[in-house]
């Protein structure tokens, strides 16, 4: 599921103004989405006292060690161009970009539900 996720952000930024940048853009993309789900669990875990919520430092800490370790990952003996070409003759491409969606959007929710049941406007 993760190289799928991948490649749908790989499509989505081939398909915009700054197609040459798609991978690097993909991984950004792919690597906000991550934080937005860890931040969620992280939430989650604050409202039980089981830790506490991470401060700015702490934030862009997690922030850079995902970036760091998707790039790793894609990075590392080409794994993006792998993926790129097991996914490429897909021909489902409506059936890929309503996944993406889907994942963007329960990412968020979920995020936004959290954040504001923590503060107790929800």
């Amino acid at each position: 599921m993760f190289d799928y996720l991948y490649y749908r952000f790989y499509r989505l930024w081939l398909k915009s103004s700054i197609a040459e940048g798609a991978v690097i853009m993909a991984i950004l993309s792919f690597s906000v989405m991550l934080t937005t789900n860890i931040l969620t669990v992280w939430g989650i875990l604050v409202q039980y006292s089981l830790i506490s919520y991470p401060s700015d430092c702490e934030y862009w800490i997690l922030f850079s060690i995902i970036i760091g370790v998707v790039f790793v990952y894609l990075f590392f003996k080409g794994k993006y161009k792998k993926i790129v070409d097991k996914y490429k003759q897909e021909q489902r491409d409506l059936f890929g970009n309503i996944i993406l969606l889907l994942y963007v959007s329960i990412s968020v929710l979920c995020f936004l539900g959290e954040a504001l049941y923590r503060q107790g406007k929800l």
